[in-house]
């Protein structure tokens, strides 16, 4: 049950969740005539090409977070980024933040005015009651907030406080791709809704949602797990591979947090759905941009690090890069 802190962990920096769903802060620099391809780091992003008639497609992988020192992206990257038409993320951009809000705030709390008493069965409601006090979180403040949610929010805020790594939306490689594509004045579409991407994250099946309340320990005990016994990659280390383009010890980590000897539903549910049904989504997406675009146009696109490069991990799992092999496309990698 200790695992569920790790998938946490590797959900939000390897999937890159919501990226670009809100207007990103943006960083201050000035963009290098289109001729030149600028030395920036040594990071490719896993980058494959896959070509379709007149139509290119470069798949690069980001991770929800950042350092400074990342950009500019290493020169292949950067030179298939600033040169073309069209930058595709994973959520689209948010046409009515309004609307937006309204469902972030339904699925932070319970449906109709439920609280926890009403909604969790007799151990889960018991258990997470404890798990409040040991958090030190006011029964009367979090009664009606959806479990889930809270229970990502505190591992989520755990994690963070024990490393280096900036999570913050500003900092993430994501943003600084949407600063290119707003300075270059490039336009940028989503492969799925930011509705539905939210609702897979956040508003998982009931069944899975207890799992998840249960598998929450102490915040002293998490951060023991979390420094001391965890064998999956901390932030640190995460952003240290990915610096030096070492995805087969990303995948490996992968593998052993949501490899298929693991018996739960919250990660068979991260597994089946967050992670191999997005990729194939993403995938189906990017052939019918491919297909269906009769212009010649260049796209970038740019997703979480393990829909890229996950397949490797184990035949358990999936990433778009196999899909579209399996489509009869024949992407190239370019890392």
């Amino acid at each position: 049950m200790k695992k569920v802190s790790s998938i946490l962990l590797l959900l939000i920096c390897i999937l890159g969740i919501a990226a670009c769903s809100n207007e990103p802060e943006t960083y201050d620099y000035e963009p290098e005539p289109e001729s030149l391809i600028i030395a920036g780091s040594n990071i490719t992003g896993a980058l494959h090409r896959v070509e379709y008639g007149n139509n290119v497609a470069y798949l690069f992988g980001t991770i929800h977070g950042g350092h400074p020192h990342w950009f500019p992206l290493a020169c292949i990257v950067e030179d298939a980024l600033r040169h073309a038409d069209i930058i595709a993320v994973e959520v689209e951009e948010i046409a009515d933040p309004a609307a937006f809000n309204d469902i972030i705030t339904a699925l932070t709390f319970l449906p109709d005015g439920l609280t926890w008493a009403e909604y969790l069965p007799e151990p889960e409601y018991n258990h997470l009651v404890e798990m409040a006090e040991a958090w030190g979180l006011m029964y009367s403040a979090v009664n009606t907030m959806n479990p889930a949610m809270l229970v990502h929010t505190l591992v989520i805020n755990t994690v963070a406080s024990l490393s280096e790594f900036d999570l913050g939306l500003g900092a993430s490689v994501d943003a600084y791709i949407a600063t290119v594509a707003k300075e270059l004045g490039l336009p940028v579409i989503g492969l799925e809704s930011s509705v539905q991407q939210t609702e897979i994250l956040f508003n998982p099946p009931r069944d899975v949602m207890l799992a998840q309340v249960i598998a929450l320990i102490p915040p002293n005990d998490l951060i023991h797990y979390l420094v001391y016994e965890t064998y999956e990659l901390a932030l640190d280390e995460l952003a240290y591979f990915y610096e030096r383009n070492d995805f087969d010890a990303i995948n490996q980590s992968f593998a052993r947090t949501l490899g298929s000897h693991i018996d739960d539903l919250f990660v068979t549910y991260m597994r089946e759905i967050v992670a191999n049904w997005r990729s194939t989504y993403y995938a189906h997406a990017i052939i019918r941009l491919l297909q269906e675009t009769k212009e010649p146009t260049t796209f970038f696109v740019a997703v979480g690090l393990s829909h890229i490069n996950r397949s490797s991990a184990g035949e358990e799992f999936t990433d778009i890069v196999q899909q579209l092999e399996i489509a009869g496309f024949a992407p190239v990698p370019l890392y």
